[in-house]
């Protein structure tokens, strides 16, 4: 009897490992420039701004989350090159580009290098509704800024736990088998061949740091 009891926790201590080991949560993450003629190409330490260039990043994730982008500048305390934060909740396998059409990150001549901080969150996680209303805010392009900037410090406040220097940092994206999930249309630019991985903790939390100019 000990013996059949034995083999049977062994078994369900193997499925349970196996399933925690499928279950695992990531999220996918491709920061393209988007040129003139809205030819794509993933961002590299040698890509470089230029005239009619805008900056783009693709996202899905295999399960139900939300996605936080802070484009910063070098130094951190204010945005850079005028982009406005930007967020968005992510059904699972359905890919979201930012910025939205109603917006853009132009990445002309004369911008300065930036770090962007892209963050993942549950849906329904304690904070993110002001996180979200604090983003939306800051779209207006009537916004004095003076104001901008105290909202971005308030944005930075709010998720400076979350940015503790700590976080995986990328400075280029390297090309890269493509991860199973999500449908692709031969048209597109191919950003999956190009993602970084970033695994969501159990509370689906996970945080990546790009970096370019630096």
């Amino acid at each position: 009897m000990n013996r059949r009891v034995g083999l049977c926790l062994a078994a369900c201590l193997a499925a349970s490992f196996a399933s925690e080991t499928r279950a695992e949560n990531y999220a996918r993450v491709c920061v393209t420039a988007m040129d003139s003629d809205s030819k794509e190409s993933a961002l590299t330490g040698v890509s470089s701004p230029g005239p009619g260039e805008k900056l783009v990043v693709h996202l899905d994730a295999n399960t139900a989350c939300a996605a936080l982008i802070v484009p910063l500048a070098e130094n951190g305390s204010r945005l850079a090159n005028g982009w406005c934060p930007q967020m968005v909740a992510l059904p699972q396998w359905d890919e979201r580009m930012l910025p939205n059409s109603r917006t853009a990150w132009d990445w002309g001549k004369e911008s300065e290098p930036f770090e962007l901080w892209i963050f993942f969150f549950k849906r329904d996680a304690s904070g993110i509704d002001q996180l979200q209303k604090l983003v939306t805010a800051m779209q207006s392009p009537k916004l004095d800024q003076n104001v901008l900037t105290q909202q971005t410090r308030k944005l930075c406040d709010m998720l400076g736990p979350r940015m503790t220097g700590k976080e995986p940092t990328i400075q280029e994206h390297k090309a890269t088998v493509a991860l199973v999930g999500g449908a692709v249309r031969g048209t597109e630019f191919p950003w999956r061949d190009h993602a970084e991985k970033v695994t969501l903790n159990n509370a689906l939390e996970g945080t990546l740091v790009v970096r370019h100019g630096r």
